[in-house]
């Protein structure tokens, strides 16, 4: 393989005409003596690539090969590892697609289970077979098995993705658990989370924080999305952070968590777009997208970008204000106003690898600010666009190459900073992908069809001000 050794890893090349299954997705994330070993799904096997730091990564390697079609993994899907006594178990789906319509005891998905020694050499274990629970669910979506020790029930959980037997059209998801003392002997246990919203939970991942618990999911009913549950008890009940269960946009998925022992990351990937066109549809998988998480005071969840991601990049380019539009005033706060319509301010070369950060404020009337990105041409002919929209409480990333035939949603996330009125931006760009954290919520999205251009504030309707602005490469 020839691993892409762009800031956000992907094992092949990205190129037009990619499939999905030559991506990386549904990442599973372990941590081993400092460590992050990353499994992810690639050409219907499961692949390993390891990371100290979410930036450098070893080269790819298969850790369990699907089967033949006559093998009940002929493609194998997502699972979770756990250690006991120095023994590595990883659970895993295997999934048979030709099962369903076979006569007998066939199911598509299977829970099954490899065994390792050393996270290097994975025994597939003949003796581990767990069928769908067909009394209490349907008989489909039984897959994405999580393991965890749930220290509060002094027993090893495995969550699973299920379906309610009897259940609303594309509305049966529901999250069923099963329970051992030993990781050898499983009993079915309950249902703990039914909403009736969801066609399925995917990719289930329960952990703990303080005094809170927290059950991230992604599902692809109604948009591709990763969302997140929090209860006082693993057993639910599971309440929706409101306004704001997400933590990143649209094209983010199948995102779970890893701890090192005092933080805790949120490993995804970013959905790439067919024939890399900024008009096409995305399809499954894509790159590794990393957050830190953030608990903050009432429990809810943000984040951040990783410590070593953001110290990657210490070389502070010079920057060049050059008004363009509208009223700015350059000084050791930038000032910029418009009060009619758009305003900007160019500020500088942007690299095609690069870390911007702003801190900007506002006037209460103001219709949106932010940075401008990659923009080129005398008439402003290219450009991308991080919009924070105060009043309609929205963060935004926009582009210049939409048009009549292009109905693609844009990209867009909750961001409310209620009467403060301002937000620390931290953008990082890496070949095509443009990762947006605003305070401590994020916004990932891809740019194909623009060079590295410059960057630039700018305000519609209203008043910015600048109080920090650079732009930084990584170091030499």
């Amino acid at each position: 393989m020839s691993g892409n050794r762009q800031l956000f890893f992907m094992p092949e090349t990205e190129r037009p005409k990619m499939l999905g299954l030559d991506t990386c997705g549904d990442f599973m994330p372990f941590y081993h003596e400092g460590v992050f070993y990353l499994y992810y799904l690639h050409k219907y096997s499961i692949y390993e690539v390891t990371t100290t730091d979410f930036i450098q990564y070893s080269e790819p390697r298969m850790a369990i090969a699907c089967g033949s079609p006559e093998d009940q993994d002929w493609h194998i899907g997502t699972g979770g590892v756990i250690e006991k006594d120095g023994v590595f178990h990883f659970y895993y789906t295997g999934f048979n697609e030709g099962n369903l319509h076979r006569e007998g005891d066939l199911n598509e998905q299977v829970l099954m289970r490899a065994i390792s020694s050393d996270l290097k050499d994975w025994s597939k274990d003949p003796g581990f077979f767990v069928r769908p629970d067909k009394q209490c669910y349907g008989n489909l979506h039984w897959r994405d098995p999580q393991p965890f020790r749930n220290e509060e029930a002094g027993e090893y959980w495995l969550v699973v993705t299920a379906t309610e037997k009897d259940g609303l059209f594309r509305r049966g998801g529901c999250t069923h658990v099963m329970r051992s003392d030993d990781l050898d002997h499983w009993r079915h246990g309950d249902t703990i989370y039914a909403p009736r919203t969801f066609e399925t939970h995917e990719c289930h991942d329960l952990f703990r924080i303080g005094d809170w618990w927290y059950m991230v999911f992604s599902n692809y009913t109604r948009w591709w999305e990763t969302r997140y549950r929090m209860a006082r008890s693993p057993e639910g009940p599971w309440i929706t952070p409101a306004p704001d269960d997400m933590f990143d946009g649209r094209a983010f998925y199948a995102a779970k968590t890893v701890s090192d022992g005092s933080r805790r990351y949120l490993v995804g990937w970013q959905a790439i777009r067919a024939n890399m066109d900024d008009k096409q549809h995305y399809q499954w998988g894509g790159s590794v997208l990393v957050h830190e998480l953030i608990q903050r005071d009432d429990g809810l969840l943000g984040v951040k970008p990783p410590e070593t991601i953001r110290g990657h990049f210490r070389h502070m380019s010079e920057l060049k204000p050059t008004p363009r539009l509208g009223e700015w005033t350059v000084n050791a706060e930038t000032i910029g106003r418009e009060p009619y319509g758009f305003g900007w301010l160019e500020l500088g070369p942007m690299p095609a690898e690069c870390l911007i950060r702003a801190r900007l404020s506002w006037s209460e009337e103001t219709i949106a600010c932010g940075l401008m990105l990659r923009t080129s041409g005398d008439k402003l002919n290219k450009w991308c666009q991080v919009r924070i929209e105060p009043r309609r409480r929205r963060l935004v990333f926009d582009r210049s190459n939409k048009f009549d035939n292009d109905h693609h949603f844009i990209e867009e996330r909750y961001f409310d900073c209620g009467d403060v009125r301002e937000a620390e931006l931290t953008i990082i760009a890496s070949g095509n992908v443009i990762v947006i954290y605003a305070n401590d919520t994020a916004l990932a999205a891809r740019a194909y069809d623009f060079e590295p251009g410059s960057a630039g504030l700018f305000v519609e309707s209203g008043e910015v001000r600048c109080a920090e602005f650079g732009i930084l490469e990584p170091s030499r």
